[in-house]
Formats: structure tokens, sequence, C-alpha cells
């Protein structure tokens, strides 16, 4: 809410609250009381964020709430600022350059905002083309991905086939990331997934590589808990929202780090092996739902 009033001394009238706190009195008012509201509304908004992503991976408007989050490597909002990033709101319609002015809102700002798991890391350039999907061998890829306005989605059913003719493994839908394995040195997967209501008993994001069992590290998801293999809980009732995932695998310590909207979740120990890949999607584990469904954007990859 934005407020203008050309007669501040009008608030020395105002009726104020008489309060006592430990023996003392004190007078309290609303800081609006003498300003008049001004009318503003979702038109009197300028979003302002990265110049080379769409703003709904910056900015959401969702039951009233404005949502923005930045990251530290993001792009100026234009091609030729000098600034640092930013996710932001400029309010049009309403400069001035006299008289008295008033803003009022309410913010929150999650944990861990401060200090990004991404710090000291350096982004790994990919693309679409890193990525070679991995589907039920008897349907087009169409059938069980696609890839719509920055959005990975992945669906399979339980009947599925696997994903070749002589895997024993269950059904799956993902994308392996290619180009980019590695067997040293400290590696970072970061990425937005969405689970809808319904889908259990998968696996939507691995650390391949390991010995030996075949991975590393796998995050499951079973009744809308997101799980470390079936060990330990990472995160409850993640069912229909979006949810910032990070994962560090340090290869040479044999660790590996959690982060869940920022905040560190878990630190398992590593599994072993010399070769590692990071894969994304729905990969069948046990007591499957019957169709089971993932979502991913913003995937990023990085190097230390």
């Amino acid at each position: 809410m934005v407020y203008s009033s050309s007669h501040l001394p009008l608030l020395l009238f105002t009726l104020f609250q008489l309060v006592v706190i430990q023996n003392h009195l004190f007078c309290k008012a609303d800081p609006t009381d003498g300003f008049t509201p001004i009318s503003i509304s979702q038109s009197n908004f300028e979003i302002q964020k990265p110049y080379d992503v769409p703003v709904n991976q910056r900015y959401s408007f969702i039951d009233g709430v404005h949502k923005f989050w930045v990251y530290k490597t993001d792009k100026p909002h234009t091609t030729s600022s000098q600034t640092k990033p930013r996710s932001e709101i400029r309010i049009t319609g309403n400069d001035y350059s006299s008289g008295v002015r008033q803003f009022e809102g309410y913010f929150y700002v999650p944990s861990g905002s401060s200090a990004d798991p991404t710090d000291g890391f350096t982004p790994i350039s990919i693309s679409q083309s890193n990525f070679e999907i991995q589907k039920p061998y008897d349907v087009p890829v169409n059938q069980r991905y696609s890839f719509i306005d920055g959005v990975h989605k992945f669906w399979v059913y339980k009947t599925d086939k696997p994903h070749t003719t002589s895997s024993q493994t269950k059904p799956r839908s993902e994308i392996r990331i290619k180009g980019n394995d590695y067997s040293s040195g400290v590696r970072q997967f970061e990425g937005y997934f969405y689970v809808p209501s319904g889908s259990s008993g998968v696996s939507i994001m691995q650390v391949f590589g390991a010995s030996p069992s075949s991975t590393t590290l796998m995050l499951r998801v079973y009744d809308g808990t997101f799980y470390y293999y079936r060990e330990k809980v990472i995160e409850s009732n993640i069912y229909n929202r979006w949810i910032r995932l990070n994962v560090i695998h340090d290869v040479g310590a044999s660790k590996l780090k959690v982060y869940i909207n920022g905040v560190l979740k878990h630190e398992p120990s590593g599994r072993g092996g010399d070769h590692h890949y990071f894969k994304f999607g729905v990969y069948t584990q046990d007591n499957e739902s019957d169709r089971m469904e993932s979502r991913w954007r913003g995937i990023k990859l990085f190097k230390k």
C-alpha cells in the first residue's frame, strides 16, 4: 500500500493508543494515520529481473504473495547495466517530486538467503543438447517427456517397459546429463522440482556411479515425503509446490550435501566409484503408484 499526505501536522491530532510497558507510558499509533491511500494494482508493477531468463524463473505471484529470487551468478536486468543481479518490482505511475509519500508491505526472508550453496562454485555451461532422454523403449519420447516454457515434465506408468530391451530395471523417464561426467573434484547440481499429488515410490534425482551399488545418491518420493534412499526424511509435504534442490558431491572426501530451498538438510557419505554423473526425472522404485510424475526447471551444474 502507498500513502500520501500534504498535511503531516494533522498527525498531532490523531487518537493515540496508550500502553504501559514495565511501568513506562508509551503512545502507540499506526504510521499510516493521517495519510490517504493511493490506489495501485498489478498493472503498476514492472518486474525487473535478469535479462536472459523468463519472468517466471525469478518471480511468482500466488495467493497474494510476491515471491522474488535471484542468484549471484545471474545477469543484470538489462544488457547495458553494470549493476549486480536483481529480481524486484518498480512501482510505476506514482513517481513524485514533492509532498510526503509512504510505502507499506509485509516481507518474509527464508533462512539461507544470505548464504547460497553455490557460493564459491563456478557455473558449468549446459544446454538442451546435454540432455539424452531415457524412457520406456517401446513408446516415443513425447509420450513420456515434454519441455515447454523452460519446464521439463516427466511421467511414467508402473506397467511401462524399461528403457532398453535388455534392462532388468523398472520403468523410467529421466534425463542423464551427458558431457559432464566426473571422477574427482567437487560438483554441484541445482534445479527446482515439482511433484504432483499421488506420485509415490519413485526416485526423482540421482548421482549415478558407485561401487558396488550403481548410485552414490538417490532421492525418492513416498506419499508426499522426500527421502534420501529410504533411509532419511529430507523434506515433508512436498506435493504440489516448487522446491529448490542443491546437491554437492565432493568425490575426494566421499561426502555429499543435500540442500532444500538453500537450507542444508543432509550430509551423507559417498558410496565409492570412480565415474559419476547426474540424473533427474522419474525412476520407479518399490511400492510405486500407478502413475509417477515430476517437473523440473532451472537446471544448473557447478564445479569447484
